[in-house]
């Protein structure tokens, strides 16, 4: 009898934790929103207990602050992005039909919410954990990257390249995308063809002038 509470315990308890993470989730992703059109210093623990349905009281038994909840969504939709880019490159064949799929997803996360509830992080600051934030943000998925590059280099579509340096290259050139959404207002795939072609035309080997 002893081990079958302790079994219903321990349902109890997965159950617990299940029931408290996707509150989390919700919760964070009800920040996010709130503070992509409001601005996070705007967004306060009793307006996001009003999105939400939930008293203060509830609300601090799940995160302490807004920037906080924020976080928390940020680095659970950084799993799922990840495994969601993983698995987009596994359907194309050929390295530069992969390269400018990692492109066509990078850009669709800049122009979506959550890279723009990480940018309001990052412009709170420091005090609020927001640089951390975007940093995690500017690293994201570069094995990914550097593999598609060595898959390039090793068929000969792409030509030898320092793959470690052009990732970087790449991924800051990704973020440059965000002005070509904003200001200069391209859709997401005028943008991920306008970045593709720029990378591409810039490692794709020389072509040989034909002999005389």
């Amino acid at each position: 009898m002893g081990a079958e509470t302790g079994g219903r315990g321990g349902e109890w308890d997965a159950a617990l934790t299940q029931h408290r993470q996707r509150q989390l989730l919700r919760i964070g992703r009800a920040a996010a929103e709130l503070a992509v059109r409001n601005g996070l210093s705007a967004v306060s623990m009793s307006e996001l207990a009003r999105a939400l349905g939930l008293s203060r009281a509830t609300l601090y038994n799940y995160v302490p602050d807004v920037a906080t909840a924020i976080r928390l969504h940020l680095a659970a939709q950084a799993e799922v992005f990840g495994a969601t880019v993983t698995a987009a490159i596994a359907e194309e064949s050929g390295p530069e039909a992969q390269l400018r799929r990692y492109v066509r997803e990078q850009v669709s996360y800049l122009a979506g919410a959550d890279h723009r509830a990480a940018l309001a992080l990052a412009e709170a600051g420091p005090a609020l954990g927001g640089s951390a934030s975007a940093a995690a943000h500017e690293r994201r998925h570069p094995a990914v990257l550097e593999e598609i590059l060595d898959r390039g280099v090793a068929a000969g579509t792409f030509g030898p390249v320092d793959r470690v340096v052009l990732a970087t290259l790449i991924t800051r050139l990704l973020y440059s995308a965000q002005n070509l959404l904003d200001e200069h207002h391209l859709s997401p795939e005028d943008a991920t063809a306008a970045i593709s072609a720029l990378i591409l035309d810039g490692i794709r080997p020389a072509r040989r002038a034909p002999a005389r």
